[in-house]
Parts: structure tokens; sequence; C-alpha cells
């Protein structure tokens, strides 16, 4: 028989299963075999050694409210700040908006029909931001179509500041939409970072109903 099989043994006795063979045998070979009675003085002590270990298991609790609960917290703070803020921004580009629709723009003459388009758009950027604030998972659907708009925006603003066909107090008015943008992407980085029991909790808070919401 070979030593694998009086190792087998071995561990098997440690393990206070059956031996698969008599005891007689096992103590028999273990007396003859050099190796296999070294390897089970090892194997012996290792058994030892890990059934008389007494050392205390740490207690992470404090660690985990620390590292999950008290940050979870800082985000659900920040977030409802973000909110409010989008909000009072959002309510901002409206007023920029309305005084285009009877064909008035702030700082800048145009046609009838370009101050609808401008009243237009600042009005749906407004009203998205309002949106957004009263339900803020809805912010990164919005974040890529005002990222174009603001770039492209800028991009014309300059060249049209450089010609002088449009005032500084114009250019002004753009900043609403700008800072939008960066609390749209605050607030959508602080949505991501909710843990998921409390997103949902809070998805269905500012839905109004319990039921399955849809990915925006």
């Amino acid at each position: 028989m070979s030593c694998g099989r009086f190792r087998e043994a071995v561990s098997a006795r440690l393990d206070g299963e059956p031996l698969g063979l008599s005891v007689a045998a096992l103590d028999a070979h273990l007396a003859s075999c050099p190796d296999c009675a070294g390897w089970a003085e090892a194997a012996a002590a290792v058994t030892r050694r890990a059934r008389l270990d007494v050392r205390p298991v740490p207690d992470l609790s404090d660690q985990i409210v620390a590292d999950i609960a008290l940050p979870a917290r800082r985000v659900l703070r920040r977030r409802w700040s973000l909110r409010v803020a989008l909000a009072v921004v959002g309510v901002v580009q409206l007023a920029i908006g309305i005084p285009a629709v009877t064909g008035h723009s702030i700082g800048m003459a145009m046609s009838m029909h370009s101050a609808h388009e401008a009243a237009a758009w600042n009005l749906a950027i407004g009203a998205a931001f309002v949106a957004v604030a009263l339900v803020p998972r809805r912010a990164a659907g919005l974040i890529p179509l005002l990222v174009t708009f603001l770039v492209v925006l800028g991009v014309l603003s300059a060249r049209d500041l450089a010609a002088g066909t449009v005032g500084g107090d114009r250019i002004a008015t753009h900043a609403v939409a700008l800072l939008g943008l960066l609390l749209l992407v605050a607030l959508d980085r602080a949505e991501r970072a909710l843990p998921p029991g409390r997103f949902a909790a809070a998805g269905r808070r500012d839905d109004g109903d319990g039921h399955l919401r849809t990915v925006a």
C-alpha cells in the first residue's frame, strides 16, 4: 500500500472519520516509515493549532457604519441640496425665456420667430431642470443633450461676441444653463452613489408610488 493511502488515513483519524484500514496497520506503517511519521506529526501540529486558536473575532460594526451608513446619509443630504439648487436654477431659466415669448430678449435684438425659438429653448431647459429636481433619476438622460447645446452655443457666442453682434449681458444669461449642467452632473453622481436599497426607496418617494420603475 502506498504512503499516500496511509497519509489519507492519518488525515481521517485527525478529523474523526473512518480510516479505511485497521488502526494496527496504520500504526505499523508509521513506525516503519520515517517520512509518513514526520508528515503525521506535522499534520497533527497544524490541526492542534487550528483547534486551539482562540483569537477574538474583531467587531467591525463601527467600521461598517463609518464606511457605509454615514456616507449614505451624506449622499442623501447632498442629493437634497442639489435638487433644491437645480429647482432654483430652473425657475431662473424659465424667467430668462419668458420675455422672448412676447418678442423681447435680454440684451439681444431678434426677429419675432427667432425670439420665439429662443423662448422655446429656454423654457424647455428651465422646465427640464425643474422636472429633474422633482425626479432626480432622470438627470442622466438630460446631460448629453445639454452638453451638446452648450458646446455649440459657447462656440457661436464667442464668435458673435467678437464680432460685436451680441452684448455681454446676453452672454451672461447662458451661465444659468451652464450652472444647471454642473448641478445635473453632480446630482447624477449622487444618484449613482446611493446604496441599492436606499436608491430604490428614494426612487419610490420621488415617483409617488411603490411600483417598479424603469431606468432613465
